[in-house]
């Protein structure tokens, strides 16, 4: 096809024209027309020719006014996409680089995807990612990663009306929306340069649009299941230690908030079986290009693709469930266990379930750990403001008598021990408010 020849796909123009305009709109769009790839190639620094530049601009023009964000896959095509649809719209705001959209992609966990995509060709691998039966060496489970993309580009977009685009590739896009409407997608159905799907929320759930094709899927997109618990955790380990890691540890704790926000996670909390398999986890994260960071109370840090890694000092218990049974508050009792060849099994804890069905942060029945009260108490404040869940009175409550039961030398200690594992916090003035 000449460049002339290129237009804006007619089913993109027209769901801009239906989906709310009330709503925050995730625009899940293909970057705009590049030269041909050659067979098996990723193309990574390809550009969009002249005619993709101004087909792209020309879209962003029709979304001004609208247009509030722009995301991209960080190779040079969507970026590129990205900042003409934001010149084309009078939008500001500079492309928000987004590692889900591509290198690797939300459904390319770890480096073993290369040999897949060498082995069964692109299509082969679109055919199997569209089927979902199997996972892949290297790559997702293809129902929960469609979930989690789609639950990433809503949180994305704050609930703030208007069109946010998150520019793509098309294996992503055609991944995505066979496994979200439920249909198998053939190559007829990919899409074309600057084609799109939209998601958005409403009372009855999130609407799902791509071509002719529509679905409405109840929320929560994704929840505290077993599966979705070792989908985070295998793309989590995949980005760090590597999924080929020979070690036995656990991951547990505050990562697994990502799943009920949508949000990228700040840190890994990670729990090695034995003293050698902590000693290989931290070979393997300083040999993947880790920094190690100055020792902390109880944990060795790294900092490592924007994520800050901690590996406990401690390696007793070694069963996940006893560790889990340590913790203080119920979103806290997640973890999933690794084993050597990308062996995996999670456990959620009942309270966990219940505190997001309630929207509550729970403290757990037992508190084991009682001497951190005064940390526990700072964390769940904090999910309760991360999450926007009720912190119970009764469980403040709770946590500030286990403290001034406490005979004198005790309660010193205690404040000690705080004091040594966090900063400044509102609890430390409340603190001199009690009695001595």
């Amino acid at each position: 096809m000449r460049d002339s020849d290129w237009v804006i796909p007619p089913t993109t123009l027209a769901w801009l024209e239906a989906v709310p305009r009330e709503r925050a709109v995730a625009m899940l769009i293909r970057h705009s027309v590049r030269a041909d790839l050659a067979p098996n190639e990723v193309g990574y620094t390809l550009p969009i020719t002249d005619d993709g530049h101004r087909l792209a601009r020309e879209l962003g023009t029709k979304l001004r006014g609208r247009l509030r964000a722009v995301h991209a896959s960080p190779l040079l095509r969507t970026v590129q996409t990205g900042e003409r649809l934001a010149e084309g719209a009078g939008l500001a705001d500079e492309v928000s680089p987004d590692r889900m959209l591509g290198d690797p992609g939300v459904f390319v966990v770890d480096d073993r995807a290369d040999a897949t995509w060498r082995s069964l060709g692109h299509e082969g691998v679109m055919r199997r990612l569209v089927e979902g039966r199997e996972i892949l060496p290297g790559c997702a489970d293809a129902d929960a990663a469609a979930r989690a993309l789609a639950k990433h580009m809503l949180a994305a977009s704050k609930r703030t009306p208007g069109i946010h685009a998150f520019v793509t590739h098309d294996s992503l896009i055609t991944a995505t929306c066979a496994r979200l409407l439920g249909e198998p997608l053939t190559p007829a159905d990919w899409p074309g340069y600057l084609e799109a799907a939209f998601f958005w929320e409403e009372g009855d759930g999130v609407h799902v649009r791509y071509r002719d094709r529509r679905r409405t899927l109840p929320e929560p997109l994704v929840d505290l299941t077993e599966a979705h618990v070792v989908a985070l955790a295998r793309r989590e380990v995949g980005a760090t230690l590597g999924l080929d890691c020979p070690a036995r540890f656990f991951l547990a704790g505050g990562v697994f908030k990502t799943l009920l926000t949508g949000k990228p996670p700040r840190d890994l909390d990670i729990w090695a079986a034995t003293p050698s398999d902590r000693a290989l986890v931290e070979a393997r994260l300083v040999e993947r290009g880790a920094e190690r960071l100055p020792e902390r109370p109880y944990t060795q840090a790294f900092r490592m693709r924007g994520r800050e890694i901690e590996v406990s000092l401690q390696t007793e218990p070694s069963v996940l469930e006893e560790r889990l049974a340590g913790f203080d508050l119920a979103l806290s009792s997640i973890g999933a266990e690794h084993s050597p060849t990308d062996q995996w099994r999670a456990v959620v804890h009942p309270l966990a379930r219940a505190s997001a069905s309630k929207r509550q942060v729970l403290l757990l029945d037992e508190l084991r750990n009682w001497k951190h009260a005064l940390s526990s108490l700072v964390r769940l404040r904090r999910y309760a403001m991360e999450l926007g869940f009720e912190a119970r009175a009764s469980d403040e409550q709770r946590l500030w008598a286990l403290f001034d039961q406490q005979p004198p030398e005790m309660r010193h200690g205690m404040i000690e021990r705080f004091r040594a594992s966090a900063s400044f916090d509102p609890v430390l003035a409340e603190l001199a408010s009690r009695r001595p």
